[in-house]
């Protein structure tokens, strides 16, 4: 029998985990958002632990990150279908806790931007009344019959977001689609989808809504961590998932793009050393380990200033400030004159 064995057995898993969080008291309070109060937070995730056995057999280490991760999320895991709680599954033999969000946790992290008014999420079961209209006047038309609160009677699941602004956003999935997520789901047999179907048809919706809202980067984070830890690492059918993955590939076309070149290998003694597309280096830093590479950024056509070089005979390189095409006071040639006051000829 494992120390650790021992010490739930003695202790409690409860105390244990209670202890370890207010070890971290420092690390979670700085990652907690100010409006939550960090008592409130240990306490209302020791109420949920406590209230499931299932997840009091989990591992101590993946409790205590799951709490941490709800902590991040800016989410209590209060163990009630809703925002956040934290799921006990079977990971190759060991039972180990993850946090899950709920599509009111996904609501709340949608509506910090301070962009979102309102966001609901309904059911459609048989014999309602619901009507979609898209093009200029897009909108949502529901009138429930309540006849039945029945899962096997959904028809659909939709989401309506209302933005500060009065303009509104909708999604609609049929049943049928929401079944085809479940089964990309890490944990499609659990017990989230199996007694409580409903309400994770409703985070399904809400998440691919999600793709039209203005969102905080803690948000983005929150969900792409939440979408990995029900599909795996791969989701490109998330929202979030799908948004990242192309800005990735976009910033990697673009930096395709860019054309990179080595600075020449010109010897010049505490003087700058110029590439061919006009970037001024400075020898001795080069000489010391700075980075060779910079952008071929083409020159300006018609740059500010002059920004000729001096003749190395004058004992120390300088650059040309007059304005671009200047003339000297003959008139008859060109030449270039420093900040400092060297001239030269062009």
């Amino acid at each position: 029998m494992t120390t650790e064995m021992v010490v739930h057995q003695e202790v409690g898993i409860v105390k244990v985990i209670e202890a370890d969080l207010w070890h971290r008291e420092d690390a979670i309070r700085a990652i907690l958002p100010d409006s939550m109060d960090l008592k409130r937070f240990v306490k209302t995730a020791m109420i949920a632990l406590s209230k499931n056995p299932d997840l009091q057999r989990c591992t101590r280490e993946s409790i205590v990150r799951s709490i941490i991760e709800a902590a991040e999320a800016g989410l209590e895991p209060t163990g009630m279908l809703g925002r956040a709680w934290l799921v006990p599954y079977n990971n190759k033999g060991v039972a180990e806790a993850q946090l899950q969000i709920g599509y009111q946790g996904l609501i709340d992290l949608a509506r910090r931007s301070g962009e979102v008014r309102k966001i609901v999420a309904r059911v459609v079961y048989e014999g309602d009344k619901f009507r979609v209209f898209q093009g200029s006047d897009e909108r949502v038309v529901h009138e429930p019959a309540y006849l039945t609160e029945d899962p096997l009677k959904i028809e659909k699941f939709y989401a309506v977001v209302t933005f500060m602004d009065g303009t509104n956003q909708h999604e609609v999935m049929s049943k049928t689609q929401v079944d085809q997520v479940r089964s990309k789901a890490k944990a499609k047999n659990a017990a989230a989808w199996t007694e409580n179907y409903p309400e994770m048809g409703r985070k399904t919706v809400v998440r691919r809504l999600a793709k039209y809202l203005p969102l905080t980067p803690e948000a983005v984070d929150a969900i792409s961590k939440d979408d990995e830890r029900e599909f795996g690492p791969q989701t490109p059918n998330g929202p979030v998932g799908a948004r990242t993955s192309s800005l990735r590939e976009s910033i990697k076309a673009q930096a395709a793009e860019v054309k990179v070149i080595e600075v020449p290998a010109v010897e010049i003694p505490d003087g700058p050393i110029v590439t061919e597309d006009g970037v001024l280096l400075n020898a001795a830093e080069v000489a010391e380990g700075a980075p060779a590479l910079y952008a071929d950024v083409a020159p300006d056509p018609k740059p500010d200033k002059c920004g000729a070089l001096s003749d190395p005979a004058l004992g120390e390189i300088e650059i040309c400030g007059l304005a671009y095409g200047h003339l000297d006071v003959k008139g008859s040639k060109r030449q270039h004159r420093s900040p400092s006051g060297s001239i030269w000829p062009a």
